[in-house]
């Protein structure tokens, strides 16, 4: 994924007259790909815009007619790789798509696909000259799942999603919201599964997932804790490579997710099932420190000591130290420095997982100075 996500990698992203917004959806979308959007065609009948196979592209807009959507049949089975020929002597329309052929007339009911006929909910007609086709009815004859995701009062757009039967279930993401937001002509910055990050007014403004539709002002401010305040996420941490901010998912996941932020440029660093508790940067590798407060999984083949580098288009993060060790913090959880240099990080640590008696676990007690990339340290003092 480039440095505003990959994604997915969603966002999957759109709109018409929407603006500047030319990437497609999967390079926004942290948590989706362009194979996850292959032979998609996303449309809304309150729209001349679409989605095909991710990229934004000018539609003929769905109609509603007496209960029933209808769908531009050219342009939606063009986008999904079909060829398409009109007879204009009978108004016959012939589709080939995959191993299908599909034939029928405007103003009929019946369809033949690979020549057993059967009956369509309605006809299908020309409007302005464009063939349209109920939306079902093209949908199961070309072998697609249809979702149509309804107008609400605060969505304002109905979506028409075709996608094939067993790709991912991607209107059960928060990329479907992200693609309300795209048609109603918002400037979404970044979005995955856990924060979108949404420009109006020259502000960015963030929201979580723990309420889609609830924006904050996303700019750094300094974490102060206050008396008996207890924060894990919404927590921004100021470094040598620049600002990083860290959500916490408390109403989904309960994942804690670090990005890092260069103006309008986000890059999801890592996730972690446990809390971040502090961030550091050394040339260009990030470095990260989690408690044990819930566990950490797999405990005895890893470290709570992290660090996270920009590869290939995304960032990678590996565990530091010597497998089962818990670096930074003592036995009750009093924190220590940990300083890093080209020589490695210097912290305070012990074995903590395996099956060792007390006495064992206190005899690891000391301060190690682990290697900058693998999983190796070295005791300096107890």
């Amino acid at each position: 994924m480039r440095a505003k996500s990959m994604l997915f990698a969603s966002a999957l992203l759109l709109a018409f007259s929407c603006p500047a917004y030319a990437s497609p959806l999967y390079d926004d979308y942290a948590d989706v790909t362009e194979n996850d959007l292959k032979n998609t065609v996303i449309l809304s009948p309150q729209s001349s815009m679409a989605f095909i196979n991710g990229h934004k592209a000018s539609a003929v807009q769905p109609m509603v007619k007496e209960g029933r959507t209808f769908i531009p049949l050219r342009f939606v089975s063009e986008g999904l790789g079909a060829e398409v020929d009109w007879n204009s002597d009978d108004s016959t329309i012939t589709i080939r798509y995959a191993d299908k052929v599909l034939s029928f007339q405007t103003g009929k009911k019946t369809i033949s696909i690979n020549g057993r006929a059967s009956e369509m909910e309605a006809p299908a007609a020309l409007f302005d000259r464009t063939a349209y086709i109920p939306l079902r009815d093209i949908g199961e004859a070309l072998d697609k799942k249809v979702v149509y995701v309804q107008k609400t009062e605060v969505r304002p757009y109905s979506l028409i999603l075709l996608r094939d039967a067993d790709a991912a279930a991607i209107e059960n993401s928060r990329l479907i919201r992200v693609c309300q937001w795209l048609f109603e002509g918002k400037v979404v910055v970044y979005s995955d599964r856990f924060i979108t990050v949404m420009k109006e007014n020259g502000r960015l403004l963030v929201s979580n997932s723990n309420d889609f539709d609830l924006f904050a002002p996303f700019t750094y401010e300094p974490f102060v804790p206050k008396k008996n305040e207890v924060r894990l996420g919404d927590i921004w941490f100021n470094t040598d490579m620049g600002h990083f901010y860290l959500n916490y998912a408390y109403g989904t996941t309960r994942e804690f997710s670090l990005y890092r932020v260069d103006g309008e440029t986000i890059a999801r660093v890592a996730v972690e099932k446990v809390p971040i508790k502090a961030v550091k940067t050394y040339r260009d590798a990030v470095y990260y420190l989690t408690a044990y407060e819930r566990g950490i999984l797999n405990a005895d083949e890893t470290t709570n000591l992290k660090s996270a580098s920009f590869h290939d288009g995304k960032w990678k993060s590996d565990f530091l130290g010597e497998p089962g060790y818990y670096y930074g913090f003592d036995t009750l959880g009093k924190a220590y420095e940990w300083p890093i240099t080209d020589d490695g990080v210097s912290t305070f640590g012990y074995q903590r997982s395996g099956n060792l008696s007390s006495e064992e676990r206190k005899n690891t007690f000391g301060f190690y100075q682990l290697d900058l990339k693998g999983h190796r340290h070295e005791r300096m003092t107890r």
